[in-house]
This record gives structure tokens, sequence and C-alpha cells, in this order.
């Protein structure tokens, strides 16, 4: 986890989500992974992407929080989050094949 304990990793998310613009939350999130390579910064940061409807991002952030997850709980949370994305595509695709 890059020397950072996981009650510091957490405030430093939690630091990250105080910044202004989803530009700058990602910013500090992206810069955060690569020094922790932590599967929540991961996972956080496809949430952050996912609110932007960057979803290809937000997909590539989720499956390296399931890679790096150790916890079953968590891997299947972060693949939810995959599967959600992808009905959602499945969705959009199907109204826009209607009209």
């Amino acid at each position: 986890m890059g020397g950072l304990s996981r009650r510091d990793t957490e405030k430093k998310i939690k630091d990250c989500h105080q910044l202004v613009t989803s530009r700058k939350i990602i910013s500090c999130l992206e810069e955060l992974f690569i020094n922790t390579n932590d599967s929540m910064v991961a996972y956080e940061l496809g949430h952050e992407y996912e609110k932007l409807g960057k979803n290809k991002n937000a997909v590539e952030c989720y499956e390296r929080a399931e890679s790096l997850f150790k916890v079953p709980i968590y891997k299947n949370m972060a693949r939810a989050a995959i599967n959600n994305l992808a009905i959602e595509a499945l969705v959009a695709a199907k109204k826009k094949g209607r009209r």
C-alpha cells in the first residue's frame, strides 16, 4: 500500500473528495493511486469517472480495484459497479435503436 496505513489512505481519499471540481478530485485520486496502488483509491477513482459519464475510464478503474481487492465482498462491490455500467450501456443502446 505504498507505506500508508489504511486510516491514512482513507483520510487522503476524504481530502481528495473535499476539492471543488471533479477534475481536481480525479487528479488528487490519480496521484494518490500512483503513490499507493490501493484498491479503494482505484474504486473511488472509478466512481468519480462514472459521475462524469466517462464510463470507459470508470470500468478500467473498477477492474483495477477488483483485481487489487483481497476481500471477496469488496471484489464483488467492484464487479457490481462494472456490471451496472454494462447494463446501462445496453439499455442506452436499446433506447437509441428505438428512435
